[in-house]
Parts: structure tokens; sequence; C-alpha cells
């Protein structure tokens, strides 16, 4: 009896030491025929975006002039093509570069920026300065065509100096922004302050500065405790080289304003007034510095109408009527110089890479009795 106990305990030893070995050995095997893993390899579509688009625009415009008299004209373009990289090289450091190629090729954005903490951020290159409510709109997300008249003049569009022609509101510098104050509700976090203060030559884009001086441009943006408002406040102050007085000229911009806007609805007013020096010629031909005055204001209000092709089609296009009230006034000593337009347009988005508008303008000068017109089509292309 004993020895058959015996026997069994050790041949249920044995079984189980087999078991074992026979478990060590399938691991040891899985080990040695598992692969090791491969790391990822990182694609350029990993740090680099690519898009742009293309403006194809048609406009006519009819202006009488008086005593039967009037200029009209009607131009076909690609007003826009332009090709836009943007791209992260770390989670703290990202960098943009956009040229448009119509009409003559010319480099828009070439900044780097740094992102050291919500309160401040460095950007460095050319860029669009940090004036006013408008400027910062990019052509695509603008309501219409074309920006209001003194936001043209005032914010280096096509400058009422005579320096930073086209240069699309941009400028060459050094900038610090960020976000100072925040507040949250529901659970969400929204700024209350923001910033943005920098240093810029003050010639246009893609030119040297020609002077020991250089230009500030700041503003200021509070949202008083509701996201989708924001009362803006901006200046810029600077000085160009006037070649024929062999002297520099002043600069002074100012421009308050407030815009609401949420998915659906935007309203948005501006003022802005600017003091600029420019060259002037006496009755002798001697050429002398003379300053005036520039003042304007807009109001533009829109509405988003969101729907799809169908009932059951995932297809969504957009539409947007567009008003528009636009007063300028480039010298306040001249008392028949005020311009006011008056536009009415429609933005439409049949799918999200193709934008269809509709622009109609009443332009009055106060100078003139007799009112202008312009008609504006555009097509566009989003890649």
């Amino acid at each position: 009896m004993i020895p058959a106990l015996i026997w069994g305990a050790g041949t249920s030893i044995s079984a189980q030491q087999d078991k074992s070995a026979d478990k060590e050995k399938q691991g040891k095997e899985k080990v040695e025929t598992t692969e090791p893993v491969k790391e990822r390899k990182l694609h350029i579509s990993d740090y680099l975006s690519v898009g742009g688009f293309i403006n194809t625009q048609y406009e006519f415009s009819h202006q009488d002039l008086g005593n039967h008299d009037f200029t009209e004209n009607s131009v076909i373009q690609v007003r826009r093509a332009r090709l836009d990289l943007k791209g992260s090289i770390t989670p703290k450091i990202d960098f943009r570069l956009q040229g448009d190629l119509a009409i003559s090729p010319k480099l828009l954005d070439a900044y780097v920026r740094i992102k050291f903490c919500r309160y401040i951020n460095l950007q460095v290159g050319q860029y669009k300065i940090p004036f006013s409510l408008e400027n910062p709109y990019g052509p695509m997300d603008l309501e219409l065509a074309d920006n209001a008249q003194v936001i043209s003049a005032l914010s280096g569009y096509s400058d009422v100096s005579g320096v930073s022609g086209f240069a699309n509101g941009r400028e060459i510098g050094a900038m610090i922004d960020g976000t100072l104050l925040q507040f949250e509700r529901n659970g969400e976090k929204y700024p209350l302050l923001s910033y943005a203060v920098g240093v810029f030559g003050g010639n246009g884009i893609n030119v040297k500065k020609d002077n020991m001086k250089k230009d500030i441009a700041g503003r200021i943006d509070i949202h008083p405790f509701l996201k989708d408002l924001v009362l803006s406040g901006s200046a810029y102050w600077g000085r160009y080289g006037m070649s024929e007085v062999d002297r520099d000229g002043l600069r002074l911009r100012c421009a308050g304003g407030a815009e609401y806007k949420d998915q659906h609805l935007t309203l948005r007013g501006e003022y802005v007034w600017g003091a600029t020096d420019i060259t002037a010629v006496g009755t002798d031909n001697t050429p002398y510095v003379q300053r005036f005055n520039t003042q304007g204001f807009y109001l533009i209000g829109s509405y988003w109408f969101r729907f799809g092709w169908g009932s059951k089609s995932n297809v969504q296009q957009k539409l947007r009527p567009v008003l528009r009230f636009d007063y300028y006034e480039r010298d306040l000593e001249d008392l028949n110089g005020a311009s006011l337009h008056y536009s009415t347009g429609i933005d439409w988005w049949p799918e999200r890479h193709l934008q269809f508008r509709l622009q109609y303008t009443v332009k009055q000068k106060q100078a003139q009795r007799e009112l202008g017109h312009s008609l504006l089509a555009m097509l566009s292309v989003k890649f």
C-alpha cells in the first residue's frame, strides 16, 4: 500500500515538472519567434500641410462724372493664386510660408512662431500687423471681396502715404502676443484679455527699412465674459523715408471697434483715424512736407445658412447674405472729399472647397451728385 502511494506521488510530481518544462519551452519559443516592434517612420505630412486658393474675378464698374461724362471698366482676372505651407517643428515651434503667384509673384507670409506659454508667444518674420479688427481676416474668410475703404488706406493695403502698396496688411518684424486673463463657463475656458505688440520695418513687404527708426503696432482685445463678443483697440506709430525732402514722414493710426460672431451671425463695426505726412509741391515748385488727417468707419452684418443638397446628403453647403455701409474721408480738411459705399453680396459655398461670390456696390462721392456702381462676381477654389 505504502509503495503504491509513494509511486503515485512521484508520478504526479514528475508530470507537473514535465508540464512546467513544456510551458517554459513554449515561452522561450514564443520569445524567440516574436519579431521586434518596428518604430513608425515620420512622414512629411506629420509636420507640414500644403494648401492655398485661387480667386477668379469679373468686375464691371460705372462712374458718372457729371456733364454727361462717365468712366466704365470691365475686367476679368485671376486676382489671387496663393500657395500656403504651414508646419510644426515641435509642439512649441511652428512656421508659415505663403506666396501669391497671380499678376506678379510675391512673398506674403514667412515667419516662425515660438509658443512659450499662453501668456507669451514670439513671432518673427513677415506677417499681418496687429492693427484693426478686419486686417487679420484672409480673403476667403472676409465677408465681401474687398476690405472697407479706411482699412485699405490705413492698415497697409494701399496706404495713403504711398508706402506699403499692395502689402496686404503685412510688415516685416518681431511680435509678442498672448492671453493674460481667462474666464470659465460650463467647464470651458475662454480668453478675457489678449494682446499683441510688435516692432516692424514700416516700408511694406519684401523690402528693407530705409531709415533708422522702427514702427510699433499693438492691439488689445477684451471679451466681456462672452466668448462671441470682442471689444478691440489698436494703434500704429511709425515713420517712413521721404526721398523728395530727405527726411522721415509720420504715419500714426488708431482704431477701435467691436465684433459679435457666432456660428451664424456676424456683426462688426470699426472706426479708424490716421495722421500722415506726404510730400507736397509749393508754388515755386519746391517740395515740402504736408500733414493731413484721415478717418473712416464701416458697419457690416452677415448670417450663415447651412443646408445639404438633399435630405439624405452628407454634402453640406453654406449661404451668407452680407450688408455693409462704408464711410471714408481721405483728408478731413477737404469738405467735399467724403466717399460712401453701400454694398450687398452673397457668399455661397456649394461644398467646402468651392466658393462663389456676387457683390453689388453703390458708390457716392460728396463732391459729385452722381452715383457710381460696381458689380463683382468671383469664383474661388480652395485646396
